[in-house]
């Protein structure tokens, strides 16, 4: 079969409208454990509890869950077959996603209503059994693919995959480059040694444009633009986190073992970190991929940030992304003790962490005084 052409995003802006009222991003938990993140401002049809649907603010496009018991299809091509649309046609491909099968359609269908096309996902044998469709009117489907596939990515089949790339990501990641490469780098001294995956890391690529595209159509919207700007680097650091298994799996038998006090692994990757050049991408976003920049010693504020969160993670440590509009910054915060400046949030703080520059942890740069308008991402729970 034809594989879904599902890159095709990256050629195409999004038009989306945007609607102030009724405000409100969805990170829902569905029966049975799975979860997704809807879109900002997507409005919530609970007229059949069963089969939860979200609509865009101009009703320009819409998704609905569909789920049943774990095991109700014992092949994936079965399920596909009884869930198709009537007259639905177009490319269908199967793959293994999470601990069973996944297959990803890309469908045009007519109903009494018009024609239209859409993303559709099938997951079976992880957790309950689930198609998740994603649609428009066929001739808006083009400025609409980008939300769509968003959409589809954002499920998630229960707690043990809730920091794995979503279905469309692990996708991408099958259809490209296979094989690994090594990764050399000195870190604390000694030569750290892991592997990156190139289709792996295109896919994240891939995921943060298309996130990117999404992100933009909230632009000139405060009221919603930081709640989806929170969405957009919440799904770039779940795509991300196993990317990051190699190297930190390196690290912990290598120069940081997991008995290291916490400051000291915070400085050791930070002053690492600190010491890349400054880069970006030539895409529409120009957020490099976090594992991307950790392979190429480049990266920008966010990616770098991101990294560190992500790493000091597998050691237990909490952390926050720490943005700022009005200076076009990240940087980390991080729940460790120490002196220096504290991003302080109810009756906690953090210390803060540049890294772009070459400054110890607690410090940032004077360039940096007088922002007032930080805002912080918690990866660690569901909002």
């Amino acid at each position: 079969m034809t594989a879904p052409s599902i890159r095709r995003f990256r050629l195409l802006a999004v038009w989306a409208l945007v609607a102030v009222s009724r405000i409100g991003a969805y990170e829902v938990s569905l029966h049975g454990g799975p979860g997704m993140n809807i879109p900002e401002a997507w409005t919530l049809d609970d007229s059949d509890p069963t089969v939860p649907s979200w609509y865009a603010p101009d009703r320009g496009a819409a998704a609905e869950a569909m789920l049943w018991a774990p095991g109700t299809w014992a092949e994936i091509a079965e399920f596909v077959t009884a869930m198709t649309p009537n007259g639905a046609q177009g490319d269908i491909v199967t793959f293994s996603c999470w601990d069973g099968e996944a297959a990803l359609a890309d469908w045009r269908f007519e109903t009494g209503s018009g024609a239209f096309r859409g993303w559709f996902l099938f997951v079976a044998g992880t957790g309950p059994d689930v198609r998740i469709s994603a649609i428009a009117a066929e001739e808006d489907f083009a400025e609409r693919q980008a939300f769509l596939l968003s959409v589809l990515d954002s499920y998630v089949p229960g707690d043990p995959w809730v920091r794995s790339p979503g279905a469309v990501s692990r996708f991408l990641e099958l259809s490209g480059e296979a094989g690994v490469r090594e990764v050399r780098s000195e870190i604390a001294g000694r030569t750290v040694v892991w592997e990156e995956s190139p289709a792996g890391q295109q896919a994240a690529q891939d995921v943060i444009e298309r996130e990117a595209l999404v992100l933009a159509s909230y632009a000139g919207v405060p009221e919603l633009f930081y709640p989806a700007w929170r969405r957009y680097y919440r799904l770039i650091y779940r795509d991300s986190y196993r990317r990051f298994d190699s190297l930190a799996k390196a690290l912990l038998s290598g120069p940081l073992p997991a008995s290291t006090p916490d400051r000291d692994v915070a400085e050791v990757l930070l002053e690492w970190l600190q010491g890349f050049s400054y880069g970006s991408t030539d895409g529409f976003s120009d957020l490099l991929a976090p594992s991307i920049a950790c392979a190429r010693r480049t990266g920008d504020c966010d990616s770098l940030a991101l990294a560190l969160l992500i790493l000091l993670d597998r050691y237990g440590v909490d952390g926050r992304l720490l943005l700022s509009h009005q200076a076009a910054h990240a940087v980390a915060a991080l729940d460790i003790e120490g002196r220096g400046l504290r991003y302080t949030e109810g009756d906690r703080t953090w210390l803060t962490a540049e890294l772009t520059s070459a400054l110890p942890l607690g410090v940032l740069p004077d360039r940096l005084d007088g922002v007032n308008d930080w805002f912080s991402i918690d990866f660690a729970t569901e909002e």
